[in-house]
């Protein structure tokens, strides 16, 4: 398996970590992928240790978040000077909107805080930039390599190897179970169609039962949107099957048979939901890898980039019921669902 007809930027700057900025463009480019090296102008820029000069393929002004299967930020003193300018930080929002893998290394991520992209996600980074990771709201854990999302994280250039081989399942087939990767178009369809009206189920459930109205209304929304999912996946389904019907088991959900009773805390149900959009994000990200279904393709990578944003409303929630905060103590405009300005 290679990467043959994949595009890859690298963003890279005055003073980019050499081996940071090279290493995944060589292992990249052996795979067959198109790597271009994204530079803030086109003039020549110098490595962070002086050892290389490097003129970029391209300039951020020229990117089109569209274009491209995966974004990589080197280390190095590069991503201060990137964090500054208004094109890269515009290009990065964009991209991310997509749902496809980001994948930062070292001071890689202090693009990502600039951006405001951190609230809720799990990363490594290097250990000096660490606390300013967690007060952009991110969860730091010191791994050799972080995967959350679409986000793929290293500590340094010790990491390099298992950083690249992240990046290259992200773009292959993504982080799922092989029983689930094998499965045709169809098939994952009419699993992704029941899974939708489980979780609609489960959400639904949770929004009768938990105590806290923050949460209730959190759950009655993310309801509505799986239904408006689970009617968009049929239609589908229909038009490629050229007519029939998706058998629906709604008992088939990412938050497994945990049933809803009483019992249930706010706490353990934003986890299980969290867990459920990670789920869905790597069903549908696998999914558009290997559909070969324009249609589908669109679909999968739309709903993937959708459940992407639910874990990250999830967790704003979750990290204020583990805090003991109220959610609008820090809540911003941002994280209110569109439509929904009422229900906070």
């Amino acid at each position: 398996m290679d990467l043959n007809g994949k595009r890859v930027a690298i963003l890279v700057a005055e003073k980019f970590h050499e081996e940071e900025a090279t290493a995944p463009r060589d292992f990249l480019q052996s795979k067959k992928a198109k790597v271009d090296m994204v530079g803030l102008t086109d003039e020549i820029i110098t490595g962070k240790y002086g050892r290389l000069e490097l003129t970029p393929d391209k300039t951020i002004n020229e990117l089109k978040a569209e274009d491209y299967d995966a974004v990589i930020i080197p280390g190095g003193g590069a991503p201060e000077r990137i964090r500054l300018n208004r094109d890269a930080l515009d290009f990065i929002r964009a991209f991310w909107q997509t749902g496809r893998p980001v994948a930062a290394i070292c001071h890689g991520p202090q693009v990502l805080i600039s951006a405001n992209l951190l609230q809720g996600v799990k990363l490594t980074c290097y250990a000096g930039i660490r606390d300013d990771v967690i007060l952009a709201g991110a969860e730091y854990l010191d791994a050799p390599v972080a995967i959350d999302g679409q986000l793929i994280t290293s500590r340094t250039p010790d990491d390099l190897a298992d950083f690249n081989n992240a990046i290259f399942r992200a773009m292959t087939t993504g982080f799922l179970d092989d029983e689930e990767a094998d499965m045709d178009v169809l098939s994952a369809l009419e699993l992704a169609i029941s899974r939708e009206k489980g979780a609609q189920d489960f959400y639904l459930q949770v929004a009768s039962t938990v105590v806290k109205v923050n949460i209730q209304n959190k759950f009655k929304y993310l309801a509505t949107v799986e239904s408006e999912h689970f009617d968009q996946l049929s239609d589908l389904y229909v038009k490629l099957s050229q007519g029939k019907h998706p058998r629906v088991d709604p008992s088939i959900t990412e938050v497994g048979k945990k049933t809803v009773d009483a019992s249930i805390s706010g706490e353990e149900a934003l986890e299980l939901a969290m867990q459920s959009e990670q789920k869905a994000y790597d069903f549908y990200r696998n999914a558009a890898l290997k559909s070969s279904s324009t249609q589908a393709k669109e679909m999968f990578e739309y709903l993937a980039s959708e459940e992407l944003e639910h874990k990250r409303l999830l967790s704003i929630d979750s990290a204020s019921e583990r805090a003991g905060k109220g959610h609008f103590q820090w809540a911003t405009y941002w994280d209110v669902p569109p439509g929904m300005e009422h229900m906070w």
